[in-house]
């Protein structure tokens, strides 16, 4: 079965794409061969009869293949901009902090003429922090980066199901079905397969199964009786949710704690801010890649404790990390000839160093 993506033309091996209903779209993509990709360069990405448009993240070359990860736009939402005050005795325009906040991480965005003059109050402060705050303060969970990678605001429009495609796994309990299509461009969130409606859309592609279309709808009750149940239970338990452990991608650093999205939006958890890391190898800490996936729990189930348990597995673009800092003493253990140290590992360890420069 022959493999249907392409990446700035280079043939792909494998690709993931993720779309959220809300927020930008990612993709981990595998290459056939050595090829170089500039991180923050321009990146299309063609799977099917899809196209994306995006930014290269991270990766790189290695051992005859290619590894990447992308995200939609030009890579800027996740980007630090400084704190900014607005004054109008006439009311501050909408338009006006958003363009601003797009202007200055490069991002394309797009507005109609009412969200252009909609005003938010006679004054507004933006905050210091991610350029897509801004976004989730005006315009919270109704905003994304489409498949062109142009910023919009609002809600994807519901449409049926326009295309044939052989079911290959439906649970509707847990909300969730595949299909097996080769045309894809019109499956996003919104699309309504079976009475669920998308909220996350993922599509993924390689040389076993061809292209699968995966899509989640939002969690909830789908009866007037089981509603009552749901509401029933969360009363009695509210912080069940807070009990599992949850994928979440990184969106930017604070210091030594981290800023994320849920991989899903459909699970209902919310973005989570600073949140501290708690690695499973103690005297050392890492320097993630901006968009790879972590895996978060809350301590004692309390909302208040969000932590960072885990990092991606050696099969993902993420497990690398930028570095590796080891508490000192810790290097007493390694030795430049372990084969933990070869491989993508770059840099070299002295006696005296206490950090690791990853590939």
């Amino acid at each position: 079965m022959g493999i249907a993506a392409t990446l700035n033309g280079h043939r792909a091996t494998r690709a993931r794409v993720q779309v959220p209903a809300w927020g930008a779209w990612y993709c981990d993509v595998s290459l056939d061969g050595e090829h170089t990709l500039a991180a923050g360069s321009a990146a299309t990405l063609v799977v099917a009869d899809a196209t994306f448009k995006g930014a290269v993240l991270s990766g790189g070359p290695y051992q005859g293949r290619s590894e990447y990860r992308l995200v939609g736009g030009k890579g800027g939402w996740g980007k630090t901009i400084p704190k900014k005050s607005y004054a109008n005795d006439a009311g501050v325009k909408l338009g006006t902090v958003l363009t601003d906040a797009a202007t200055a991480v490069g991002e394309t965005l797009s507005l109609t003429s009412t969200e252009t003059t909609t005003r938010v109050g006679p004054a507004w402060v933006r905050p210091e922090g991610p350029a897509s705050r801004a976004l989730e303060l005006l315009s919270s969970q109704s905003w994304y980066v489409d498949e062109a990678g142009v910023t919009r605001l609002g809600k994807r429009a519901s449409s049926p199901l326009a295309v044939k495609a052989t079911r290959t796994a439906v649970d509707l309990a847990r909300g969730t079905i595949t299909l097996a299509t080769d045309t894809i461009a019109t499956i996003k969130p919104g699309t309504i397969v079976d009475g669920l409606e998308a909220v996350d859309v993922a599509y993924e592609v390689n040389a076993d199964t061809g292209v699968r279309t995966t899509i989640w709808g939002k969690r909830g009750a789908s009866s007037r009786a089981a509603s009552s149940l749901l509401t029933l239970l969360n009363q009695l338990d509210p912080d069940r949710a807070y009990r599992g452990v949850w994928e979440y991608r990184v969106v930017t650093t604070s210091g030594k704690r981290l800023n994320l999205q849920p991989v899903r939006v459909s699970t209902g958890m919310p973005d989570l801010v600073r949140v501290p890391v708690m690695p499973g190898l103690s005297g050392c800490d890492a320097d993630v890649k901006l968009g790879s996936r972590v895996l978060v729990g809350f301590i004692d189930s309390d909302p208040a404790r969000p932590v960072v348990l885990s990092f991606e597995d050696a099969e993902g673009e993420g497990f690398v990390p930028t570095t590796i800092t080891f508490a000192k003493g810790v290097l007493g253990v390694a030795r430049m000839t372990d084969p933990v140290l070869a491989g993508p590992f770059a840099g070299t360890i002295t006696s005296a160093s206490t950090k690791v420069r990853c590939g």
